[in-house]
């Protein structure tokens, strides 16, 4: 790296570094902990802040200027004069040392200026002048270290050129890696230690004041986590390099190389290793060419290296035929776990005008007794089912985490439980609502998947298909999204929250529901990871919008879009596509019938209106104060359009009006599913729990409740009424109070 371009790059870093991290942290600190309360104070400490750190910059650059200018020159002289070679490597290999000794005391002076500025500004202030050791001790031993490290990393690129490798550099300095260590413990130390021992020093003493110690908290919490991490990182990554830089030059040697030469690039142990591992080159280089030079007996040698090669071969066939033993025993196992896999990879449906197909290729081929077999991680399936008393479609399509068996396993584990769920739906869920049906669903899977402790996870997408009206509910874990081709348009069906992955221990129990409305002719592809992660030209681009375009142009056709993947680049991961297509009859109820139930007709009169009248005439009884026919028509609406969830809402508080609590309750949590965070329906829920006297729910809910709207007006209510409701025991079944 030459100097005109090594100084811009070493003083981006390093002054990125200083006035994103130290310099913030000082100032909020100073700030905060220097008694300073009123907007003018604060404007003089920004201003003293920015002067100190602008001429603390421009110091620096200066210095560091003219240093690697020098280095620059004598290396451009370096062929008249080859000594120079060797000065100009001394500035290099010393930089990193000299960079850490300059921030030092650019902070030593820094602060002592900003806190003068202050001083003529706004006066003395005792406090503020108190923070300045904190100051001291808190940010220069991180800088310090911090700017070393940067500093060797930037530096290295220019001792790499093949003319530095020939020179030793002019220097004495040794600042060996236990040293180094030491000092990063200490400055990771005495940062946190050294201003939040003075923050709670000064507070108990009382010099100063937090109106909200948690906000303070939490900043400096962060504020210390960046400089601390990043600490951590640039020594890992200063060993690592250091550690691949050797290793590569080993591995030219291995190759016989022998005419490399190398010196220490670094003051440090590596490159003391650097400078043992030239000496030793240079001995394996002498032993070559003695080696070249030794020719007598060759035939016997050759005789005898036969023979010895005549051994090695033999050994070697009995190493292979037991290679094959266990080659055909792993196959087996991998057959055995192909049988096991095969049938959950199913597709039963009952009589539905949906069209469902899916298509799996597993990375992993293999051959049993001459049968072509594949294991992997992927897995699709779908199932008809009955939830009351309507048919609905259970699908899924996921990838398990891992490989071969490993990800055979995780597929197994997902399509047992699903088939497992999916059997029980007669006996145990026929009479459950869609959203419950399929949260208990995941929930089934997490719970499995978790007991793994995070060494077996899948990203999935999880569906129900209600056949009759054409609503998809579904939930996206970590799953590549899916995309729907309509009207020859391609878009993504992007969910509003997207999960980890199945099996991740950050997933609670508050699921939400996603729904979508499909339409006549419409086709939703769902596929795995495999489906964006291609090797083209050598190299693996994951692009999701390249699948987009490829089900553009193969018009929503399964077995085209497959064979213009494959045109794009070579499937690099295994691969899944669940595709799902509507009917060509329309799928949106468009009335509803209604019965006039007037008893001064002798007969009851049958109508029918549309399904937005039922919606305007529910708002316009529940206006007149008519709950149980504004109920009655919701509910209708709700049955023909679930996918309003916002109206949802509305009908189980105008049911809760017209007196019909456990059907409010189902609404309720319908829309709770969907939208778990709105605290006025948590609210709505945990009061008519309350007047069923399920006080536990009604607790649990108002906690939520509180935990998203704290300041919520009808909580306190509530709150109030549960307390006096748990401290006696009410007579009656169903307390009407709340319901007001």
């Amino acid at each position: 790296m030459s100097h005109a371009r090594l100084l811009p790059v070493l003083t981006w870093r390093l002054e990125l570094f200083t006035h994103t991290v130290p310099v913030p942290f000082a100032v909020y600190f100073s700030a905060v902990t220097g008694s300073l309360y009123s907007l003018e104070e604060y404007l003089s400490m920004g201003v003293a802040a920015t002067i100190a750190a602008t001429a603390m910059l421009l110091g620096a650059f200066y210095l560091r200027y003219i240093r690697l200018k020098k280095a620059s020159y004598l290396e451009d002289r370096s062929s008249v004069d080859p000594n120079l070679l060797s000065s100009a490597k001394s500035i290099y290999i010393t930089q990193p040392i000299y960079e850490s000794f300059v921030i030092a005391g650019r902070w030593f002076f820094g602060v002592l200026l900003a806190h003068l500025i202050v001083y003529l500004i706004v006066g003395y202030r005792p406090n503020l002048i108190a923070t300045i050791p904190a100051l001291y001790l808190g940010i220069i031993p991180i800088s310090f270290i911090s700017y070393l490290f940067i500093t060797e990393y930037s530096v290295r690129p220019a001792l790499s050129k093949n003319k530095f490798r020939e020179v030793e550099a002019k220097t004495r300095l040794f600042f060996p890696y236990s040293k180094r260590l030491l000092v990063v413990v200490m400055a990771m130390i005495s940062m946190p230690f050294s201003l939040l021992g003075y923050m709670l020093y000064a507070t108990v003493d009382g010099r100063i004041r937090l109106e909200n110690p948690l906000l303070h908290l939490t900043i400096m919490a962060f504020l210390f986590s960046v400089p601390l991490i990043f600490t951590a990182w640039i020594v890992t990554e200063a060993i690592r390099s250091r550690l691949s830089s050797v290793t590569g030059f080993l591995e030219e040697v291995g190759e016989g190389n022998f005419g490399l030469k190398i010196s220490p690039s670094s003051l440090d142990e590596f490159g003391k290793q650097e400078q043992r591992i030239g000496k030793v080159v240079e001995r394996l280089r002498g032993l070559y060419e003695e080696i070249q030079s030794l020719n007598e007996g060759l035939e016997s040698k050759v005789e005898e290296r036969t023979k010895q090669l005549k051994e090695t071969a033999d050994e070697l066939g009995k190493s292979l035929e037991e290679i094959q033993k266990l080659k055909l025993s792993q196959d087996g196992d991998y057959f055995l776990t192909s049988l096991l896999t095969e049938p959950l990879h199913s597709i039963q449906l009952q009589d539905s005008e949906y069209s469902f197909r899916s298509l799996t290729v597993q990375k992993k081929k293999f051959n049993y007794k001459q049968k072509d077999r594949q294991i992997g991680g992927d897995i699709s399936l779908a199932h008809s089912i009955r939830l009351r008393g309507k048919p609905y479609i259970a699908f899924v399509n996921a990838d398990a985490m891992g490989k071969s068996l490993q990800g055979a396993v995780g597929a197994i584990i997902l399509g047992s439980i699903s088939r497992s769920m999916i059997e029980r739906t007669p006996a145990l869920y026929r009479n459950v609502w869609p959203e419950r049906w399929l949260k208990n669903w995941f929930i089934e899977l997490q719970k499995v998947f978790e007991a793994f402790d995070g060494s077996l996870m899948a990203s999935a997408f999880l569906g129900l298909l209600d056949e009759s009206r054409g609503v998809l509910y579904y939930i996206n874990c970590e799953h590549p999204s899916p995309v729907l081709y309509r009207d020859e348009t391609t878009m993504f069906l992007e969910p509003k929250e997207k999960y980890f992955k199945i099996g991740h221990s950050g997933i609670g129990r508050n699921v939400h529901i996603e729904v979508f409305q499909l339409r006549s002719g419409d086709v939703l592809f769902s596929g795995s990871d495999g489906r964006d992660d291609l090797l083209i030209q050598s190299e693996i681009d994951p692009d999701d919008a390249r699948f987009l375009e490829i089900v553009g142009r193969a018009k929503g056709d399964l077995d085209l879009t497959y064979e213009l993947i494959l045109k794009e680049g070579e499937i690099t991961d295994d691969l899944s596509l669940l595709r799902i297509e509507a009917p060509k009859k329309s799928l949106i109820s468009t009335d509803v019938l209604l019965k006039d139930s007037n008893p001064e007709k002798k007969n009851e009169i049958q109508k029918t209106i549309s399904v937005q009248e039922c919606r305007r005439l529910a708002l316009e009884y529940s206006s007149g104060k008519k709950y149980t026919k504004a109920g009655e028509l919701g509910l209708k609406y709700v049955q023909r359009r679930p996918t309003d969830t916002e109206f949802l809402f509305t009908v189980s508080k105008l049911l809760r009006k017209s007196g019909k609590i456990v059907l409010s309750i189902d609404l309720g949590e319908r829309y709770r599913m969907r939208n778990p965070i709105d605290s006025d329906n948590l609210l709505h829920l945990a009061e008519m729990y309350a007047s069923k006297s399920r006080l536990e729910r009604s607790f649990q809910l108002l906690a939520e409740a509180t935990a998203i709207t704290p300041e919520h007006p009808r909580a306190k209510k509530l709150s109030e009424f549960l307390i006096e409701k748990t401290g006696q025991i009410s007579e009656s079944s169903e307390d009407r109070r709340i319901l007001r």
